[in-house]
This record gives C-alpha cells, sequence and structure tokens, in this order.
C-alpha cells in the first residue's frame, strides 16, 4: 500500500513538473533550426512556368559548387558538383545560369533569431539559376552536392522551398536527396516526403488568446479560401487580388468576425472591439503583414483578425469558443499567451473552448505601476496676498486704532471683519516667494537620475492601457498640462511598427543613458537636462514576438507640482532606429 502511495506521488509530482514546464516556457512558434545562418543558403522558388533558385555560398564551400561559380573541373575528384533538381523521372533539370557574382551575405536574423557569426568572409558567392517547367511535374528532388563516398553532403547548406510564394518548410538543412510533392491544385498543401521537413502555421485556421493586464486580445489567422466555405466573399479566384479588392473585402471580415466573437472575462460575454484586419504572408521570422502593393491570390491569401476587449487589470477566467469547423478542418492549432507563458491546444467539435484561469501570482508576476514621484519641499513658500493685505490691516487698526481715535469696541470689531476676510481668501492669489534665508536649492545627480528615469518609465507605462482616457490620466500622473496631449499623440506615432501592420509596440524596457543639466534652476524648481534615453519595445501577436529598439536625444524640463515632480517641458532632439 505504500508503495503504491509512493509511486501514485511520484506519478503526481511528475505531472505537476510537467505543467510548471509549460507555463514556464516561452517557446516561438516557428522551429528555430539556426539553419539560415548555415556557410551556404539555398532558395527555391517554384512557380506555373519555372523555378528559380537562389544560392549564397560560403567561401568554405566554394569547392563543392566550383561547376556554377567557375572555380575548376567538374567532378575532378569525385566530387559531386552543385545542387540538382529532378523531375518526376529523376533526370536532372536544365537550368540557366543568371548571376554570378560576390555581395554581402544577407542578413536573416530576427528578434528571436538573431545573427550568427560565421567563420570566413562576411560576403558570399550569390548564383542565381532559371529553371523552366514545360509541365507541372508532380515531384522535384533536391539533392545536395557529395562527397567523396557519396554518403554525406559536400556543403553546409541551410534550405527555404516556396511554391506561390508560401514557404513549404521552415529553414532547414539540406544533407540528402529530399523529395518535394507538388499540389498545383493548391500550394498550401505541397510538401516533403520527409515528414521532419514542414512549417510553422501549416493549418489553415490557428487562433492565439493573449491575455494582457489591461487586454485580452482573440487573433485568427485564417486562409481567405476556407473563410469562403464560412461566408461570401467578394474574392477573384482566377486572378491576384488587387490592393482594392483586398479593402472591401477587409470590410467585409471584420464584422463578420465581431458577430462571431464568444469571448467571456470573468464569465460575462465580452463586447469586442475590431483592432484590425489585414492580409498577411507566413516568412521563416514569422507571420508580416503584406506590404501595400503585394497581390495575393486565392489560394494563397492569408487574412489575420485581431479582435481586442478592454480590461480594468488582470481577470480571473476567460474563456473563447470557437464554432467554424467543417469536413475539411475538424482540428484548429490555437495558442493562449499570457505575461508567462505560451499553452498550446487543439480546438475540436468536442473540445471547442479556449480557457485561461489567472495563476500570474504562483509565477510571481509583478504588473509595472505608475505613481507620482514624490518632490522634496522647495526653498520657496507661497504667500496669499490678499489674505496678507487684509491682515496688515487688521494688525494696523489693532496696534494704532487708539491714535487714530477709534474706540476698543471699533478696533476689534475692524479685526475681527479683516481677519475674517483674510481667512476667506486665503485660497486666492497667491504669491511663490524664495525664501530668503535659504541658499537656492540644489537637484543632487543622483536623485535627477532616479527622478528622470522614473517620469520616463511612467511615460511609456501610461500606454500599457487600452482606453484613451486612461493613458491620458496616467500620463497626468508625470506630465504636466498641455504636455500631456503631446506626449500622446508623439509616443503613440513613434511607437507604431509600420512593418506588423501598424500595430503599436509596448515599451519593455526603458533606460536612462545620459543627463546633464543645461544651465542654473529657474523659478520653482525648473530644472533642464539634456537627456539621451533607449527604449525596447514589443508587438506580440500571432504567436511571435517582434522587438523595436529607438534611442533618443532631447531636453526635458521638470517642475515639482502637487508635491510630485512633473514633465513640463520637452524637445525631441534626435530618434534614432537602433539594429
Amino acid at each position: 500500500m505504500i508503495i503504491r502511495s509512493w509511486r501514485a506521488l511520484c506519478l503526481l509530482c511528475l505531472v505537476l513538473s510537467l505543467l510548471a514546464l509549460a507555463r514556464s516556457a516561452q517557446a516561438h512558434l516557428t522551429r528555430y533550426t539556426g539553419a539560415e545562418h548555415s556557410s551556404t543558403v539555398a532558395e527555391l522558388s517554384i512557380e506555373a512556368g519555372g523555378v528559380t533558385l537562389r544560392l549564397e555560398i560560403g567561401d568554405l564551400d566554394r569547392d563543392a559548387f566550383a561547376d556554377l561559380i567557375g572555380d575548376g573541373a567538374s567532378g575532378a575528384d569525385g566530387v559531386s558538383m552543385g545542387l540538382l533538381l529532378a523531375g518526376d523521372d529523376g533526370v536532372p533539370l536544365s537550368g540557366e545560369v543568371k548571376v554570378v557574382e560576390r555581395r554581402p551575405r544577407t542578413d536573416r536574423s530576427t528578434a528571436s533569431q538573431p545573427a550568427a557569426r560565421l567563420p570566413g568572409s562576411p560576403e558570399v558567392t550569390y548564383v542565381e539559376v532559371a529553371y523552366d517547367l514545360a509541365t507541372q511535374p508532380a515531384t522535384l528532388t533536391l539533392t545536395p552536392p557529395r562527397g567523396i563516398g557519396g554518403d554525406e553532403a559536400a556543403a553546409e547548406i541551410g534550405f527555404i522551398v516556396y511554391h506561390e510564394t508560401i514557404p513549404v518548410i521552415d529553414f532547414q538543412y539540406l544533407k540528402r536527396p529530399e523529395t518535394l510533392r507538388l499540389d498545383w491544385r493548391d500550394p498550401w498543401y505541397t510538401a516533403f516526403e520527409n515528414a521532419d521537413l514542414t512549417r510553422h502555421h501549416s493549418a489553415p485556421v490557428m487562433t492565439f488568446l493573449y491575455v494582457e493586464p489591461y487586454e485580452v486580445r482573440f487573433e485568427i489567422l485564417i486562409r481567405l479560401k476556407a473563410l469562403a466555405s464560412w461566408m461570401p466573399l467578394d474574392a477573384p479566384i482566377d486572378r491576384p487580388i488587387d490592393p482594392q479588392t483586398q479593402a472591401r473585402l477587409r470590410e467585409q471580415i471584420g464584422p463578420f468576425f465581431l458577430r462571431q466573437s464568444q469571448v467571456r472575462i470573468d464569465g460575462a460575454k465580452s463586447r469586442p472591439l475590431l483592432d484590425r484586419v489585414e492580409f498577411v504572408r507566413v516568412t521563416p521570422g514569422g507571420i508580416q503583414a503584406l506590404d501595400a502593393t503585394a497581390r495575393p491570390t486565392f489560394h494563397t491569401a492569408l487574412v489575420g483578425v485581431i479582435l481586442a476587449y478592454v480590461t480594468p487589470g488582470p481577470p480571473q477566467e476567460v474563456t473563447a469558443d470557437w464554432t467554424h469547423f467543417d469536413d475539411q478542418i475538424n482540428s484548429v492549432p490555437s495558442t493562449i499567451i499570457d505575461p508567462v507563458s505560451q499553452l498550446p491546444y487543439d480546438l475540436t467539435p468536442a473540445q471547442p473552448t479556449l480557457r485561461w484561469t489567472n495563476l500570474l501570482d504562483e509565477y510571481n508576476y509583478q504588473m509595472a505601476t505608475i505613481e507620482a514621484i514624490a518632490a522634496q519641499a522647495a526653498n520657496e513658500f507661497v504667500v496669499p496676498l490678499p489674505s496678507s493685505v487684509f491682515c496688515f490691516i487688521a494688525a494696523v487698526l489693532l496696534g494704532y486704532g487708539g491714535r487714530m481715535g477709534l474706540s476698543g469696541v471699533s478696533r476689534i470689531t475692524g479685526c475681527v471683519v479683516f481677519f475674517s476676510m483674510a481667512l476667506g481668501l486665503v485660497a486666492f492669489g497667491q504669491v511663490t516667494v524664495r525664501n530668503p534665508l535659504k541658499a537656492p536649492y540644489r537637484l543632487p545627480e543622483a536623485q535627477a537620475l532616479m527622478t528622470l528615469q522614473g517620469l520616463l518609465q511612467n511615460t511609456y507605462r501610461a500606454f500599457d492601457f487600452r482606453a484613451e482616457e486612461d493613458i491620458y490620466d496616467k500620463l497626468a500622473v508625470s506630465a504636466a498640462g498641455d504636455l500631456v496631449a503631446d506626449i500622446y499623440l508623439q509616443n503613440r506615432k513613434r511607437l507604431v511598427m509600420e512593418e506588423q501592420g501598424g500595430a503599436r509596440a509596448k515599451v519593455q524596457d526603458v533606460q536612462l543613458l545620459d543627463a546633464v543639466q543645461v544651465g542654473p534652476p529657474a523659478k520653482r524648481q525648473r530644472f533642464t537636462f539634456q537627456c539621451t534615453w533607449r527604449i525596447t519595445g514589443t508587438v506580440n501577436h500571432w504567436g511571435h514576438t517582434h522587438q523595436r529598439r529607438n534611442q533618443y536625444d532631447a531636453m526635458i524640463t521638470i517642475q515639482p507640482i502637487g508635491q510630485a515632480w512633473k514633465i513640463v517641458a520637452l524637445d525631441v532632439i534626435e530618434e534614432r532606429r537602433l539594429p
């Protein structure tokens, strides 16, 4: 009995450990192999009329591709030169070399996939080969250059394949011959026979539930072709979709998902805001918005929809129901993402609900706060001028009224009247006067740095809130008067990431790099500093994190207002985007 209980306890501990690992995992949905940073990188693009092979050949691999770049005789030492493409019959395709030139290596780093340092020159030999396709083959076989004995590739090759702009795989290593089965009717389903060679975002529909302190988002990635089975779409099937048609489709798709929203927050059905609808594409670095000139086809078009729900703080429970299934789509890969975890889930007709429960406290998650920066009492005091005048008159009556011929009763009555008037006007006509008994106030350097750092952090944290009035209220904690509106408008513009479809980055880190006081303090403890600071912002959507780093040089003036330091003037001198 004891043994059974011990085994049960061990099994329970194992399950809890696995759950903890799952919640703490911050995995990027794109599988990162490092193949895009190989010495040699091959990109293969397959279209209806032909195939284009683009090679970036590292200096260490020049011998393996000698026949393409003209460095030597093919096959002289038993090495098979070049990368071969063969069709259904196994006969290599005949290609024409279009370009051979030296050029810098393409930077394929992303926020989650930093560039690797490769040995040798930062330049590569770029080769572009074009292959005509007289027919549409059912298969294509890629064979890397072979070393002596023919068992291993003679070069380290990272490769990716596109069929009509759709990536068939994530970047992988080409170590042996690999056969690709082509689906010409629907390139989305083109795939390698090797089951290890796949891509992320391979499902026609995917959903993501984001839970953040002040916002819940339900994001949907769906093929236009799949969406057409659930709603009527004015989309051409036999020609590319131009930008005007894309705009018209976005206007149809957004309201459809607004009506279909099935998100409940703390048990109550929540009204969604349509954050955006955009046409996107799958890339090695994740999902990216199409540029304004892109023309996807009905088969390649992918649409992203984001519904947002404003919350006053972290909810305790969020559920999202998915009701769109059919004969072809009976499982929808999903991910629940909160500040400390990413949890994968498969939605099915039997289990159609995503459910998030607030366990943030168990992982010591601390929500960022916005608190006023307390100011030390100034070497000044406030004088209510009208009250001071009436107090003076009352004092004169009391001390010299007798010499003026006034009776005692009149003097006392006058004093009471004027003192009452002084008390009633104490809040009016106040004038700040420097205390002549104290030296002018000096803000110590360490305190100045802490004050400026805190004010800058508060300013950016205000944009964690979703509602405009909330942002204004939080900005007012650290900025004065009309400057609140200026900061709101300027920061909204600066935090937008155009390459991510206009999504607004959330600032994760603010670093004050330098602050030098400019001139002596002005009246009312106004201090001006020339400041340099750096921010790191991120956009989280479609299961990916995109990072932005900016650096600013500006003149910042601060002053105590109502017992707290506030920014009263801000003049940005220079803004730089950092790599």
